[in-house]
């Protein structure tokens, strides 16, 4: 007997909060996602993160694809100047 699945409204949008949350921000377009740290280190020159670059294999698997270091306000200062279209 086939199971019955039950979608309930709204899952997706929770689950987002909760990734975003954990520091996990997902590719619209592919299976690739960043993953932030919990913390940064606080250096003169600003917040450093160490941001990996991750993915799922076909075979359900994480695997990381690279790590950024980069300052928070760096990203920060891109992110308020960048145009929308």
């Amino acid at each position: 007997m086939a199971a019955k699945i039950f979608r309930l409204p709204g899952m997706w949008r929770r689950r987002k909060q909760v990734d975003l949350r954990k520091g996990i921000v997902h590719c619209q377009v592919s299976s690739r996602r960043l993953q932030f740290p919990k913390y940064g280190s606080k250096l003169s020159e600003g917040t450093f993160l160490i941001v990996d670059v991750m993915t799922t294999t076909d075979d359900e698997k994480t695997r990381k694809l690279c790590e950024l270091v980069v300052t928070k306000e760096d990203l920060l200062a891109v992110l308020n100047h960048l145009p929308e279209k």
